[in-house]
């Protein structure tokens, strides 16, 4: 009756044992890692993410400041957008007006002219984590009808400024794109021009406004792009310095001082954290294409049968990624990796697609050459374009002959098909005889965006469905 405890204990008693005769394997393991090197990494990845969409802005700022000027100037374009204005998938068929601003010493007045005959003016603003805090033009609050927007500093404690449309900020510096579209038989100079009629200033002077400083881009190189190298922890730097952290980032705020980014405080890492900072950065761009690639974080499926995915509007408010209860910080970043200046809501005025892949489900290759349908009609009230971009840079791709993109302005020039379609072609070479209906690849992988300026309900019902690419050869 007694054998079944004597066992039992004896069994104990060996397991005691043998348990402290083994050597502590988790203890050896640990010590082997170089713990320094790998929190740096992993750390540096999550703050690659977590930043690109500030680092992007003030990549932006930066470019533009580096042809004279500086926050309230007016940035403008006489003339159509080509490669050499590097920008994250811009439009090249719309004049562009930028303006920077900063509340740093207050709050800061927006002049926007009322829409005209010829011109109305759509576009947003933002603030540095590329949160939309005012739409503008008759989509926006002023209704096209122009005004004043006066954007408040955080912490703001004065009243509200009567007659004007108050806009508090969470951080200090404004970004503001515009596009001035021609109505009518206007032109795109014409549209253009009409930029010279926006001026910002501090409010402080609102009772006598200065003249505008207007400066002209075309022609100019404008390396607005991100680089994915050790710098981008350098702004990163300048981030965490000029503009407050906010509540929802105080954990990354730590995990940046334990790399030593701090407020006011050198940043002089040791080799080995340069080294660690330096790969972080090459596998966070991976990252950041992998999701990229994947729907579900920034684009989502237009059609199930087609390749052609939509742009993915993370909350119930549109694009705002904290509605929640915690930061939507991968749908951000993979966002603002190949976009920048999205409105709160998409589609009164522009709608887009985007297509990475064939009809096969590949991404599109530089070394190939592909066709795309466009139907004789389009649900676009204004017009519609296609536009290539380098998968790399998400930017406009390099060409001999500085075409980046068609549309259906462009028809008249181009060969139909017998029922008013047109096909369009990508690739490095232009198809013989078709020279007009192509927009060259240079050989690099690229994606399109398809653009419908003032969609209509068949494209929200999704009733109209756009070919997929096809490959050609």
């Amino acid at each position: 009756m007694k054998t079944k405890p004597i066992i039992g204990v004896l069994l104990t008693a060996l397991l005691f044992i043998i348990a402290c005769s083994q050597k502590p394997k988790q203890l050896v393991e640990t010590q082997s890692i170089d713990w320094e090197y790998q929190i740096v990494y992993q750390r540096g990845i999550e703050a690659v993410n977590w930043s690109i969409p500030a680092v992007s802005m003030i990549c932006m700022r930066d470019a533009n400041f580096s042809l004279g000027g500086g926050y309230n100037t007016v940035y403008w374009l006489s003339e159509v957008p080509t490669a050499k204005q590097e920008a994250l998938t811009a439009n090249n068929q719309t004049p562009y007006a930028s303006i920077f601003l900063t509340t740093k010493n207050g709050p800061v007045v927006l002049d926007i002219p009322a829409a005209s005959e010829r011109t109305a003016i759509f576009g947003s603003a933002i603030d540095i984590w590329q949160e939309p805090i005012a739409d503008i033009g008759p989509a926006g609050a002023d209704k096209g009808k122009g005004g004043k927007y006066v954007f408040l500093p955080p912490n703001y404690d004065g009243e509200e400024i009567e007659g004007c449309i108050n806009v508090p900020m969470k951080s200090y510096q404004v970004f503001v794109a515009l596009r001035c579209i021609p109505l009518a038989d206007a032109t795109f100079k014409e549209a253009a021009e009409y930029s010279k009629n926006i001026n910002a200033y501090d409010y402080s002077e609102i009772k006598n406004p200065p003249k505008g400083q207007y400066i002209d881009m075309a022609g100019n190189h404008l390396p607005t792009l991100p680089v994915y190298d050790y710098s981008i922890f350098e702004y990163i730097k300048e981030l965490i310095d000029s503009e407050p952290l906010q509540e929802r980032d105080m954990v990354m705020g730590g995990m940046l001082a334990s790399i030593g980014i701090e407020k006011d405080k050198p940043f002089n890492p040791t080799e080995k954290a340069k080294s660690a900072l330096t790969k972080a950065v090459a596998d966070g761009y991976d990252f950041l294409e992998y999701m990229f690639e994947t729907s579900g974080f920034s684009t989502i499926e237009q059609w199930q049968s087609r390749q052609w995915m939509n742009l993915r509007e993370p909350s119930n408010d549109g694009f705002v990624f904290d509605e929640g209860e915690y930061l939507l910080l991968d749908e951000r970043g993979s966002l603002f990796h190949w976009v920048t200046f999205i409105p709160r809501h998409l589609g009164k005025a522009t709608a887009y697609l985007a297509a990475l892949k064939d009809a096969d489900g590949n991404l599109l290759r530089g070394d190939k050459q592909y066709k795309l349908t466009v139907p004789a009609e389009v649900p676009a009230r204004d017009f519609w374009s296609v536009i290539v971009y380098s998968k790399k840079t998400k930017a406009f791709i390099y060409n001999d002959i500085g075409r980046v993109g068609l549309s259906s302005y462009d028809k008249e020039n181009m060969k139909l098909n017998d029922d008013g379609s047109v096909d369009i072609y990508f690739s490095k070479v232009a198809p013989e005889g078709l020279e007009s209906n192509w927009i060259p690849t240079n050989g690099e992988d690229f994606f399109l965006l398809f653009r419908f300026y003032g969609p209509q309900e068949s494209y929200f019902n999704k009733s109209f469905v756009l070919p997929d690419v096809q490959l050609i050869k």
